[in-house]
């Protein structure tokens, strides 16, 4: 990219230096730009923060691409199609991220209507109603006492991590993305863990001769 001196503008010789390794050639070509880039961002993205962020992305990926830019005197519309092109990989990317999360709470609210009961978990320790987790077999009463205490054997005899999960979501109501934050899993691990403690409650209450066993 050689261009005479007396041939382009102080802005295309700040580019030919910055293209040559001068630093503070792109940082002046930074203070030029930068208002247009983060305008750019902030009208992607509408949000402050995340402007801010994109707009450093954006220099960034510019200082490493200058070697390609073939025609320094059009850095201004070259710079722009950068802010631009990586705008859209960054919506393309979150709205991905928000498809995700929407899809995960809509299957969880899913899972929850589909399995509307009476029912909550027991736990032995629990004051006064014991309310029970296995759906077809609602309980209540004191702990230690009839179908309820059924219900807290058989829970205390799960494994931890579906007695957490099942503790946190039916004894303390935590949402799917409270109880993911909490136990660090996913939405998908969860709702498993819920499923496998119900089905292993329902199956003892089914056969409580079998002395408590799971």
């Amino acid at each position: 990219m050689d261009v005479a001196l007396n041939q382009v503008s102080p802005e295309t010789q700040l580019v030919v230096d910055a293209t040559r390794g001068d630093k503070a050639a792109f940082e002046a070509l930074v203070e030029r730009y930068q208002r247009a880039v983060f305008n750019i961002a902030l009208y992607k993205s509408k949000n402050y923060f995340d402007a801010e962020d994109l707009a450093q992305d954006i220099f960034l990926a510019a200082y490493r691409a200058l070697p390609t830019l073939k025609t320094p005197e059009s850095f201004g519309a070259w710079i722009c199609g950068i802010a631009y092109n990586r705008c859209h990989k960054w919506f393309r990317r979150e709205r991905t991220k928000i498809v995700k999360i929407q899809e995960i709470k809509e299957k969880a609210e899913r899972e929850d209507r589909s399995r509307q009961r009476p029912s909550a978990i027991a736990q032995g320790t629990a004051p006064g109603m014991t309310q029970g987790l296995a759906y077809g077999h609602p309980v209540a009463g004191s702990a230690g006492h009839g179908p309820a205490a059924g219900v807290s054997e058989t829970l205390s005899r799960l494994p931890s991590e579906i007695r957490e999960t099942l503790t946190l979501k039916y004894l303390e109501g935590l949402s799917y993305d409270e109880i993911a934050q909490r136990l660090g899993i996913n939405a998908h691990r969860i709702d498993y863990l819920i499923r496998k403690g119900k089905q292993m409650i329902r199956d003892r209450l089914k056969r409580p001769s079998e002395g408590g066993a799971v």
